[in-house]
């Protein structure tokens, strides 16, 4: 079997459905950005601000590599999919399922987190138009697309799981 990876923007709710899947899977889950604060001993918000974005998107794409052959749910960070190379690397290591609302919907929820790097230093108008850039990246790196707005995480879980079907087997 291979990883079940989850790709979307920030605040979509990658981390909430990919435990969720988790556990009716029974399958560990494992998110891209605590990986990566594990391996550095740093948090996404030092290493953005020590070594930058390139560096970071740099960790992510190894992180990819390392990932790929385990029985687990993977979720990313949001801008994974930035690098042509690792949308290419989630097709062809898929299932990719691309968690997405509207951008008003998440506004609401990305509002004012500090723990987010992109949000704290962004203004609306700035996320909004990293929202419409990245849209295309993340359907083209994924499987299916999977619309979160008014849904419980239930029904998302729900909805995802006909595609896994004979998968785990």
């Amino acid at each position: 079997m291979k990883a079940i990876f989850f790709i979307g923007f920030m605040g979509v709710g990658k981390t909430t459905i990919g435990k969720r899947l988790g556990e009716v899977l029974n399958l560990p889950v494992i998110d891209m950005d605590h990986y990566i604060e594990n391996k550095q001993k740093k948090t996404v918000k030092d290493i953005f601000h020590h070594h930058g974005e390139s560096y970071f998107r740099d960790l992510e794409s190894k992180v990819l590599l390392e990932l790929k052959c385990e029985e687990a749910i993977i979720t990313t960070g949001g801008g994974v999919v930035e690098r042509k190379a690792n949308r290419d690397f989630l097709r062809e290591n898929g299932p990719v399922f691309h968690l997405t609302c509207p951008f008003n919907a998440l506004w609401e929820r990305l509002e004012g987190d500090d723990n987010r790097p992109l949000v704290r230093n962004s203004s609306k108008n700035s996320l909004l138009d990293l929202f419409e850039r990245r849209l295309p990246l993340y359907e083209s790196g994924s499987s299916v697309t999977i619309h979160t707005e008014n849904k419980s995480v239930e029904e998302v879980v729900q909805s995802i799981l006909p595609y896994l079907e004979g998968y785990a087997e």
